[in-house]
C-alpha cells in the first residue's frame, strides 16, 4: 500500500474541525455531519415535522417543539439552515426554557448583552416571531456580503461578532449534530448516511456501479479529477468522510487515479 499517497488522501480530506460531543476535532475519519466551518447557506431537506421529532429526541417536552414549520419555511425564505437555526435556538434558551425566552418569547439571545441579559433582551410576541425577525437580520448582516457584520457563512465566522463565547460556533455544531442524529437519514444537509453499501475499510476492492466521479476532496463542489465508468475497479485508501449529505471514500482506482467517490454508487469487487 503506498503510504504516500494515503497521506494525499487523509491531507484533502480534511474538510474541517468536526465537533462531537462539544469538542472540536480534526480528522477524515470523523462521520458527522456538520463542523464549525459548514455554511449555514447550505439548506436541509427536511419537513417541519422531522424538526419537531429530532427536538424532542433530544430534549424531550422542550417548548421549541412547534417551530419545526417556521424553521423549514425561513429555510425556504432565506436558505439558511434550519437545523443551525434550531440549534441555535436551543444553544441560546436552553431548549426554549430559560427565563428570557419565557418572559420575552426571545429563544436567540438577541440584544441580551453580557452586562444587562434579561433587562436589554429583545421582545416578541411569540417564538416564531423571534426566529423570523432574527433570522432576518442574520441574514442580511451576517450571512450576506455587505452586511455590517459579515465574515463569512460559516459558525466560525458568525462566532466573530455574534458571541462573546469564543466556543459558540462548536457548540452549535455540536447540538446540530445532535438533532441531525434524529433526522432521516440525509435530511441534515451535512451528511448522516446516503443509501450507500454500509461501509468499507481498507484496502477493500471496489467497483463502480454507474460512471462515476472522483473528486479532489469530499463533496460535490470539489474539483472533478476523473470519471471512472461503470464496472471500474478501486482500492479502499481512506474514509468515511460525510460531506455535502453523502458519505465520500477515498480510492485508488485501477487507472491509477486517486481521488474521492460517493458511497451510494461503490459496491464490493
Amino acid at each position: 500500500m503506498n503510504r504516500s499517497r494515503r497521506k494525499f488522501l487523509q491531507d484533502a480530506g480534511t474538510v474541517g474541525a468536526t465537533v462531537i460531543g462539544g469538542l472540536s476535532i480534526t480528522g477524515v475519519a470523523a462521520a458527522r455531519s456538520y463542523s464549525i466551518d459548514s455554511s449555514l447557506r447550505k439548506t436541509a431537506e427536511v419537513t417541519g415535522n422531522q424538526l419537531d421529532t429530532a427536538v424532542d429526541s433530544v430534549s424531550p417536552g422542550s417548548p421549541l417543539v412547534g417551530l419545526g414549520d417556521t424553521w423549514a419555511a425561513v429555510q425556504n425564505e432565506r436558505r439558511i439552515n434550519a437545523v443551525y437555526m434550531a440549534a441555535h435556538a436551543a444553544l441560546e434558551s436552553a431548549w426554549g426554557r430559560s427565563n428570557i425566552a419565557q418572559e420575552k418569547n426571545n429563544i436567540y439571545g438577541f440584544n441580551a448583552r453580557d452586562i444587562c441579559p434579561a433587562e436589554c433582551a429583545s421582545g416578541y410576541s411569540s417564538f416564531a416571531q423571534c426566529t423570523r425577525e432574527v433570522m432576518a437580520y442574520v441574514d442580511t448582516e451576517y450571512l450576506t456580503p455587505g452586511g455590517d457584520w459579515y465574515e463569512g457563512t460559516s459558525l466560525r465566522a458568525m462566532n466573530v461578532h455574534y458571541a462573546t463565547d469564543d466556543r459558540w460556533a462548536e457548540k452549535i455544531a455540536s447540538i446540530m449534530n445532535s438533532l441531525d442524529a434524529e433526522l432521516p437519514d440525509g435530511s441534515g444537509g451535512g451528511g448522516g448516511g446516503d443509501g450507500g453499501s454500509g461501509g468499507f475499510s481498507d484496502g477493500q476492492r471496489v467497483k463502480s456501479t454507474v460512471d462515476l466521479n472522483t473528486r479532489y476532496r469530499p463533496g460535490t463542489e470539489s474539483r472533478i479529477l476523473d470519471t471512472q465508468p461503470t464496472g471500474t475497479t478501486g482500492e479502499i485508501m481512506n474514509g468515511p468522510v460525510s460531506e455535502d449529505g453523502y458519505t465520500w471514500w477515498g480510492v485508488h482506482w485501477s487507472d491509477d487515479v486517486w481521488g474521492w467517490s460517493v458511497e451510494r454508487y461503490l459496491v464490493t469487487a
